[in-house]
């Protein structure tokens, strides 16, 4: 059977073969472009970012926003970029950096899922206040007793100087996903000797913006301390 015999069935096949190979080679080009376009941005604004002059790593910070706003930092890149900011001699990288998440976060809503979903994979940071000197010696004191692998994802910013009505050690989350990260701190609490209760303030209205995720406040209250922090 010759081509001008051949059915239009097989004819429109051969045509739309010769037409799709050409558009797949293309596409897959295109695609794997953009794909290496986007590791070389990331890896130009991790290398800013981690640069020894300051101004640099300003810059890799705005690049850093830049690439958020359009989708462009998995979960992993800003969870990574956060834990270094975090460790960084340089105490003005991380509030730069979660600005710059903010700020992405306002333009782009995926980005604030992304924002806390690395904050997730961070250490819990809590923020201790205590009515006198002896209530945060006690907490320094019974944190070196927390287990290695518990004490490496638990950091404790800061501690203030606060007094209240509270008879028992409160354990404050904010956000309703941090509940179940908090009634863990508790337990871990509770096992070296002070036992503390979880106060869910997450149906406050405003609370959640009051603390970026996995953020939490302890507050001591009037009861007693463990027998081994000293009479």
């Amino acid at each position: 059977m010759n081509s001008a015999t051949r059915p239009f069935r097989e004819i429109a096949v051969q045509l739309l073969a010769t037409v799709m190979i050409p558009l797949s080679v293309a596409g897959t080009g295109l695609y794997y472009t953009r794909w290496q376009q986007n590791l070389n941005d990331l890896k130009t604004m991790i290398d800013l970012v981690s640069d020894q002059n300051p101004e640099r790593r300003k810059y890799g910070v705005a690049m850093f926003e830049y690439l958020l706003k359009n989708d462009k930092v998995p979960v992993e890149f800003v969870a990574a970029q956060l834990s270094y900011a975090n460790s960084s001699a340089d105490k003005e990288l991380l509030p730069l950096m979660e600005q710059a998440l903010l700020k992405a976060s306002a333009e782009n809503a995926a980005v604030a899922d992304t924002f806390r979903l690395a904050l997730e994979r961070m250490p819990s940071r809590i923020f201790v206040h205590a009515m006198t000197e002896k209530q945060r010696a006690c907490m320094t004191f019974l944190m070196a007793k927390v287990k290695d692998t518990d004490r490496t994802n638990i950091v404790l910013p800061a501690f203030a100087r606060a007094t209240w009505s509270g008879e028992g050690h409160e354990l404050r989350a904010f956000r309703s996903s941090d509940l179940q990260r908090a009634n863990d701190l508790a337990k871990i609490l509770t096992n070296v000797g002070l036992p503390v209760t979880v106060k869910d303030l997450s149906a406050v209205e405003g609370s959640a913006a009051k603390a970026r995720a996995n953020t939490f406040e302890l507050w001591f209250g009037k009861a007693a301390l463990p027998a081994s922090c000293g009479s």
